[in-house]
């Protein structure tokens, strides 16, 4: 039974994605590094073997670097690489968490300043070791918006072993915006033919849609879940309301004023009222006494 569930949870996803990102050096040397705006954009797979795991490859050209122009400890340069990510994605609904690990290829590398001397990819590592962490948001139609930050383990210049020299000590770091596009391969093909009408409607019509809902839940959704989850935790849980083991006992039905009132008050009333040969009698009683008393004033 357990095989079969695991079974029908399986699902290969394919897609494109992109976005822009902000990049800049960090390390123990990265004095004079500032950031870089850059872009990123390529495909991606993902398989989902249980219902709420899943594991994405991608490859991607990512930009890296600084925009620092001093000579001091800093990149200076637009680094661009192919990077090779590998996460493991947590679907809670429509929100999923993401971690893993990512490999680098150095493509080429470019100098902020252009009167610099150009040294190419020969001061620089031409391998890139990261790891990567972040959350993201997907509707039920395969459009997902997310973020995503890239920290660098290995350094970016090229170990040099000079005497009475030291190595500078500097990692690629970055923060990723993208927008992405995953279905299954088998649509695609089903649907080769209205290629051109799904994808005006992708970007005219469903791509502002998941921006907005993207951005609300950023900045409305996300923050308000978290806090009734907070709250939630803190607020004791309701008691039930304790029951007497005691009856009840219930007021005794007051007799009415107009008893006391009466000139005949003296006369005794009927033990129940809803019996009908008792009040005859005692109406009875009542007529004879009022016609003695008015003989008697004669």
């Amino acid at each position: 039974m357990l095989g079969t569930s695991i079974v029908q949870a399986q699902s290969v996803l394919t897609g494109l994605k992109g976005g822009v990102a902000i990049a800049n050096a960090i390390g123990r040397d990265a004095t004079g590094s500032t950031l870089r705006f850059g872009c990123q954009g390529g495909l991606a797979l993902r398989l989902r073997p249980y219902k709420h795991l899943g594991i994405q490859v991608e490859a991607l050209y990512a930009q890296r670097g600084d925009n620092s122009t001093s000579y001091g400890p800093s990149l200076g340069h637009q680094l661009n690489y192919l990077t090779i990510p590998v996460v493991a994605q947590y679907h809670f609904g429509d929100i999923f968490f993401e971690g893993g690990g990512q490999y680098g290829r150095l493509l080429s590398a470019k100098p902020v300043q252009e009167q610099r001397t150009a040294i190419g990819r020969a001061a620089f590592n031409p391998q890139d070791m990261g790891f990567l962490v972040g959350f993201g948001y997907q509707d039920t139609t395969g459009l997902m918006v997310g973020w995503r930050y890239i920290g660098g383990l290995s350094n970016v210049y090229r170990r040099v072993d000079l005497a009475g020299s030291s190595q500078v000590q500097l990692r690629n770091s970055a923060m990723e915006f993208y927008l992405g596009y995953v279905v299954e391969p088998i649509k695609i093909v089903r649907g080769s033919g209205h290629f051109a009408v799904g994808t005006a409607k992708l970007v005219f019509v469903k791509t502002p849609v998941l921006l907005f809902k993207g951005v609300r839940f950023l900045l409305y959704t996300g923050p308000s879940k978290l806090v009734r989850a907070i709250r939630g935790k803190d607020r004791p849980a309701p008691t039930a309301p304790e029951v007497s083991s005691t009856t009840p006992v219930l007021p005794a039905s007051p007799t009415p004023a107009n008893w006391k009132r009466h000139p005949l008050q003296r006369m005794p009333l009927p033990v129940c009222w809803g019996s009908g040969p008792d009040l005859l009698l005692y109406c009875c009683r009542v007529v004879a006494v009022e016609m003695r008393n008015r003989l008697n004033t004669l």
